[in-house]
């Protein structure tokens, strides 16, 4: 490098910092609040200016200096995640283990390690990991001081009541399922618990009282002061069709029909809770012997959300049933995708939008550098997604049945941004999971260090997974975030789209 330049350089980085000095170091005030001191650094830490950087420097430094946990952690937590000072971050938390013995970073270790994560060892038992939590419990008798349970207490419960619905026990899942009552974790416990409980061994007589009492205080209360959460909605949801099995054991058919009807024609036959339900329904309207109405709740379902197979062969048995093993199931089929395809099409011309995709070169796992204008005269679908995004990983298995369906339609390229991960060795855990699940996606690396300068920020992205549709002209047609399950449904979806952005 030449002198001058690196006189240069230096100069400005001098410049940089002095003017970072002259501005407010919130942290190096001595009645600085925790959300006061996380207020700054947010704002710090996405601006993404050289200014900005060298005063978030100072503002950890500050941090470092003081006497509570919580602007400690918050120091160590700015070093390692903002500035990328590991060491600085570890030699700050290992002055919290010393300083804090007891206390909030050392519980969250301790019990971190107990239950592997919140993902625990597979050989340990549900007993074990009570046994386990128990001990962890009178270590940190802090644990329980608001009688309700602390975190660590739902938490560690939440944990073994999933390990003993594992294990096909249902008075400890219940047992273990009461000491979340009055918590957050009850609901999201009791629909997931049913959902792990093998299904050779699930009695849903001996469920049934404790999914009524479940199901009925997720109801949203129309005359409550605020709505429903988003959260209690979403579990109030996945409770029904559970509930409804408990009444179909019951042969409470009518009841089981009126929660699983109410919550498909709310949904309109889509969303997350879609295919349980629909399900349920035709289970109990053919246990009731009315199997015309069976099938058509099927045909609602095939019609707004696509041909799942289980559904297909439900709908199969029942139309031979109703019409006769003559009768042409397949030309009956063919007519609801033709009515499907129709929907569709008539849903996404609305939703359709015109703006200028923004450029973007980035390296894929070759190390060759690929940009977006690469692929000028193409549809070019961008899937935005991180090996550690749940909702991402389910929509996967739909996204490589479209990776196939397109594999020989030189109009199309699927593009798959790795973005957002935060481990240094992310290319490594991209290649592992790609490998173990067999996909062969078209992987590009966004960039993680500076937000200011990723893909995922110029397209303005919030939340992943999210799917941008291009048309062969460079602007973007469609854009949405969420996850999809349903592998017709989403491939459907991505026909509709694609099809729709070449005519441009």
């Amino acid at each position: 490098m030449k002198k001058a330049t690196w006189i240069a350089l230096a100069c400005s980085a001098a410049l940089y910092f002095q003017q970072a000095q002259a501005q407010e170091v919130v942290s190096a005030t001595d009645t600085v609040s925790y959300q006061s001191a996380m207020k700054q650094i947010s704002k710090l830490a996405s601006s993404g200016t050289e200014e900005d950087k060298a005063l978030l420097k100072l503002e950890a430094e500050a941090l470092s200096k003081k006497s509570s946990e919580d602007l400690l952690t918050l120091s160590a937590m700015v070093y390692e995640r903002a500035l990328d000072n590991k060491e600085e971050a570890e030699k700050i938390r290992k002055e919290i283990e010393t300083k804090f013995p007891n206390g909030e970073y050392v519980r969250d270790k301790e019990f971190s390690a107990t239950f592997g994560g919140g993902k625990p060892d597979k050989s340990l038992t549900g007993n074990d990991l009570e046994q386990k939590y128990l001990e962890f419990a009178k270590r940190f008798p802090a644990e329980n001081k608001d009688g309700k349970g602390s975190k660590h207490e739902k938490t560690a419960y939440y944990l073994i009541s999933t390990r003993y619905a594992e294990e096909g026990n249902p008075a400890k899942l219940q047992e273990s399922l009461g000491k979340l009552k009055g918590t957050d974790y009850y609901l999201p416990g009791v629909a997931n618990a049913l959902d792990d409980f093998p299904e050779d061994k699930k009695d849903y007589k001996v469920f049934g009282p404790m999914l009524k009492e479940a199901y009925d205080s997720s109801k949203p209360n129309p005359d409550a002061a605020t709505p429903q959460s988003e959260n209690d909605a979403y579990f109030h949801g996945a409770l029904t069709p559970h509930y409804a099995n408990a009444l179909i054991a019951d042969k409470n058919y009518d009841e089981a029909i009126s929660v699983t009807n109410a919550a498909l024609e709310e949904a309109h036959y889509g969303g997350y809770h879609a295919l349980k339900n629909t399900k349920v329904l035709g289970k109990a309207y053919t246990d009731k012997g009315e199997k015309e109405k069976a099938l058509q709740t099927y045909e609602k379902f095939m019609v707004a959300s696509g041909k799942d197979s289980t559904i297909v062969a439900d709908a199969q048995k029942l139309y031979g049933d109703i019409h006769g093993p003559s009768a042409d199931f397949n030309v009956y089929l063919a007519d609801l995708d033709k009515q499907l395809t129709a929907n569709y099409l008539a849903k996404y011309e609305k939703e359709m939008v015109k703006k200028e995709a923004p450029n973007f070169t980035l390296m894929n796992r070759d190390g060759k550098e690929v940009s977006l204008s690469d692929y000028k005269g193409k549809v070019v679908v961008l899937d935005f997604w991180a090996t550690w995004c749940g909702p991402c990983i389910i929509s996967f298995p739909g996204m490589q049945a479209a990776v196939n369906k397109y594999a020989d339609d030189s109009e199309v390229e699927f593009l798959f941004i790795d973005t957002w991960q935060r481990e240094e060795n992310y290319k490594e855990l991209v290649a592992e999971f790609l490998t173990k699940n067999n996909y062969n996606f078209h992987v590009l690396f966004d960039e993680m260090k500076d937000r200011s300068k990723a893909a995922v920020t110029a397209y303005g992205i919030q939340g992943i997974p999210a799917k941008v549709v291009i048309d062969k002209e460079g602007f973007i047609r469609f854009q949405n975030s969420g996850s999809e399950a349903n592998v017709e449904k989403l491939v459907k979806e991505l026909d509709t789209k694609i099809e729709l952005a070449k005519r441009g």
